[in-house]
């Protein structure tokens, strides 16, 4: 059964990752968090490349950013994005969607 890994607080997000051999949880404070980023993607899937979106997290905590495509984020996807949009606004982050 698939499993949710972001959730959405008024004032932090807990983001789990796959790291090299197991999940890794970040808890990120609004503060922490400099920008919530949606782009146009394209992903493997088998032999050929598909057209498919990705969220972008970038966090003071984490040198790189925190990456979630759709292809394997199928189920929550869509809830991801309205979660992290509104609370992109209500914590005044930087929000890019270069989706639309």
């Amino acid at each position: 059964m698939a499993q949710r890994h972001i959730f959405c607080d008024k004032t932090e997000i807990v983001c789990m990752v796959m790291g090299k051999k197991k999940m890794q949880t970040f808890n990120l404070p609004f503060d922490s968090i400099t920008r919530i980023q949606f782009d146009a993607y394209e992903e493997r899937k088998l032999f050929k490349k598909v057209p498919s979106e990705k969220i972008t997290i970038l966090s003071g905590k984490r040198a790189e950013p925190i990456i979630y495509t759709k292809l394997k984020e199928k189920q929550f996807f869509e809830d991801y994005k309205k979660e992290l949009e509104k609370f992109a606004q209500d914590n005044r982050i930087t929000f890019t969607n270069n989706l639309e």
